[in-house]
């Protein structure tokens, strides 16, 4: 397995100066994987991912060496956002993303991405909301002590890329602090993502910020951020929150191959949700984080499934929170899960 190391501190070198390249690991006999895994239409994918605990599963699998054994070489390409892994899939550059929900359903619903059309599949649930693991953080100062405070004043929010899970976490703290809504905030969203937030926040230039783990255990450490809101509470409490999706013509395209990276990832999953230590030394390894971060970061969950009414319950939200203003009912998100039976073959 191989991680794409670009600009060697391109990511998350923005919020910590201390942060490694991601580099690449492999093992196994993929000659021996390959013939107990079936003949694999692609032996080498790429996979777009944050490199934030909401994949552990993913880093977890990529340490533990269970892709090579399914015969994969998986190249992991970071991204600042899901959104910004469609353009990827559709020109080729990436077979699967990992991101959150919300940007792939937008785009489905829409049937196109920049102009250009697109048709995708979820092929595996990523994680769900634990506590701690997304919140919204201020500076230790701010003169906002509450989400309602937020809103009164139309403070600036730093979420990560536009029209995704931020707005709707956003919208439902707001909702149930006011009710407010997400037009009384001010969004502001940067180009690098994530780790320019902090900076940002640490600036002066926005008055809160939504940041996921490992980058908001940074936040607190390096610039002192606190946590003013968790966002797995009310409706929101164990949310899913990413999962893994492709083009329905290259997962149609590789049953096989699709079927070896699920078995690898079920193995990661399984590992990530039980054993903390692994999910620990993963993210260390690729991410570079120091040990002090990775040891008190809060986690997701990983299920091994996909829950069709859990699943749900994002487009459900999505059409609450007014993310979908031409629909006259929530999205249907079975039409857009790919069968696991027809994929993983013993």
């Amino acid at each position: 397995m191989h991680i794409n190391k670009l600009d060697r501190f391109a990511y998350l070198g923005a919020a910590m100066a201390a942060i490694a390249a991601l580099a690449g690991c492999s093992g196994g006999s993929a000659t021996a994987a390959a013939t107990a895994a079936g003949q694999l239409e692609q032996t080498t994918i790429t996979v777009d991912s944050v490199p934030v605990a909401e994949e552990s599963g993913l880093y977890v699998a990529a340490a533990q060496g269970f892709f090579a054994r399914q015969g994969l070489t998986v190249k992991i390409t970071p991204i600042t956002g899901g959104e910004r892994g469609i353009p990827d899939l559709q020109a080729g550059k990436a077979d699967i993303v990992a991101g959150n929900y919300v940007s792939f359903i937008l785009a489905q619903l829409a049937g196109k991405f920049d102009g250009k059309p697109v048709n995708m599949r979820i092929i595996a649930a990523g994680s769900q909301l634990q506590p701690g693991s997304e919140a919204l953080y201020v500076m230790p100062n701010s003169r906002f002590q509450s989400v309602a405070e937020l809103a009164q004043a139309h403070a600036r929010v730093g979420l990560n890329t536009p029209n995704d899970v931020g707005d709707v976490m956003v919208a439902a703290l707001l909702e149930q602090a006011g009710p407010y809504t997400l037009h009384d905030i001010k969004q502001v969203i940067p180009a690098q993502g994530f780790p320019q937030l902090i900076k940002m926040l640490a600036a002066g230039k926005v008055d809160a910020i939504w940041e996921p783990n490992l980058l908001g255990e940074i936040a607190e450490q390096q610039v002192g951020a606190v946590p003013l809101a968790d966002f797995d509470q009310g409706s929101l409490e164990n949310l899913p929150f990413t999962g893994y999706i492709g083009t329905a013509a290259w997962i149609h395209a590789h049953p096989n191959t699709v079927a070896a990276f699920l078995r690898a990832l079920a193995e990661g999953q399984q590992l990530a949700d039980t054993d903390r230590s692994a999910v620990e030394q993963a993210m260390e390894k690729y991410t570079g984080i120091t040990p002090i971060i990775a040891d008190t970061m809060p986690l997701d969950s990983y299920p091994l499934q996909m829950d069709v009414p859990q699943l749900q319950r994002v487009p459900d939200s999505m059409f609450q929170f007014g993310l979908t203003p031409d629909a006259t009912a929530p999205y249907q998100i079975i039409s857009m899960i790919q069968d696991e039976p027809d994929l993983i073959r013993k």
